[in-house]
């Protein structure tokens, strides 16, 4: 017997532009899985505990935002390998740095979400618009964490805030 795989084959349910967006998200996501993983160690490593658990704990949750784009994706049996996985630069042992470069990440995340909602949203694909509504969430919440240790440093100095890391 020879079957075709034509389950997922809606006319009209998605869009490329989806399917795109879904795997630029993906892309992200296992970007910013990788970098907060390393940048977690990192500051583990350097003594910032509390910092490092929080930067592992946004790690885990990129991790899971990057599970629900291949579930979606696999729902419509499109291939999205192979990944480009490939984050710019962040610098170790400036944590002005790595916090701008954390944010500039997740707000890259947030507005490939948006996008993604929005596209699906105009082709009536509402499950995928749906789906992203969370990971739009996680990302907001995620430019709202770094903004506060940007304003943080600000107001206490940066020798202060990481007393408060350790």
């Amino acid at each position: 017997m020879n079957y075709k795989s034509i389950s997922q084959e809606v006319s009209g349910y998605s869009s490329d532009n989806v399917i795109e967006l879904l795997k630029k998200s993906l892309n992200i996501h296992w970007q910013q899985t990788t970098v907060l993983t390393a940048q977690a160690v990192h500051l583990d490593r350097w003594g910032y505990k509390k910092l490092a658990a929080v930067i592992k704990a946004d790690a885990d949750q990129e991790h899971e935002h990057a599970a629900a784009n291949i579930k979606r994706l696999e729902f419509f049996d499109i291939d999205y390998q192979p990944l480009t996985v490939s984050p710019k630069t962040w610098t170790r042992h400036d944590m002005v740095a790595m916090i701008k470069y954390n944010l500039e990440s997740v707000r890259e995340a947030a507005a490939a979400e948006r996008a993604t909602i929005t596209a699906a949203r105009a082709v009536g694909d509402e499950l995928t618009a749906n789906m992203m509504i969370p990971l739009l969430q996680g990302s907001e919440d995620g430019i709202e964490l770094y903004e506060s240790y940007l304003k943080l440093i600000e107001q206490m100095g940066l020798d202060n805030f990481l007393t408060l890391q350790v």
